[in-house]
């Protein structure tokens, strides 16, 4: 009982401790997920889909710019839920390339920061129901792709983020309203 307190409370003093404010390197995150098309048969109201991600993004050239490459698993399902169940039964994973720039908003001290980014991501379909979700839509393109931002918060060496993803190319084969606007609310550690 007293490891699983001490253990984060160590962490985070840990990574307060930095002798020099730099914001580069490599960030692995992990966190909660939402998708939700634009198409009502793919996504009705008031319903998404919702899962977890994990992954790890590597940051170059700090300053108040810096630029972004890296790559994160999401996995949910491809029907869509009314109640979310991020770590539920899914069906559904994709793996998201992504590049950009990420800039300081605030620097409110030498190690805590708020930041934004602009991102471009591409997202492999790696797993889903060969059937798709139903007659009409059961042709699945091997990706689809997005435009995003975010904003984040910067600890010493943890990391808060919630990210955006705007789809701009569809998930289903000759579906047009089939771009998925994707949610990530993650927490991860710089090393």
């Amino acid at each position: 009982m007293l490891k699983n307190i001490m253990l984060p409370i160590v962490v985070m003093l840990l990574s307060l401790c930095e002798s020099k404010a730099q914001f580069q390197g490599l960030v692995v995150q992990g966190g909660l997920s939402s998708a939700f098309s634009r198409d009502g048969v793919v996504t009705p109201n008031g319903q998404g889909h919702y899962g977890w991600t994990i992954g790890a993004d590597a940051r170059m050239l700090d300053g108040g710019l810096y630029f972004i490459m890296g790559g994160h698993y999401h996995s949910t399902t491809l029907a869509s839920q009314s109640s979310p169940n991020p770590f539920g039964k899914h069906d559904w994973a994709y793996v998201v390339g992504r590049f950009g720039v990420g800039f300081t908003l605030v620097r409110i001290t030498e190690k805590i920061a708020l930041r934004s980014k602009l991102l471009a991501a591409i997202n492999f379909n790696t797993k889903f129901p060969s059937a798709g979700l139903n007659a009409d839509y059961n042709r699945i393109n091997d990706s689809f792709a997005g435009v995003g931002t975010g904003l984040g918060l910067t600890l010493g060496h943890l990391e808060f983020d919630l990210d955006y993803q705007y789809g701009v190319l569809n998930a289903y084969y000759k579906k047009p309203d089939t771009n998925f606007d994707l949610f990530s609310l993650v927490a991860g550690f710089r090393f």
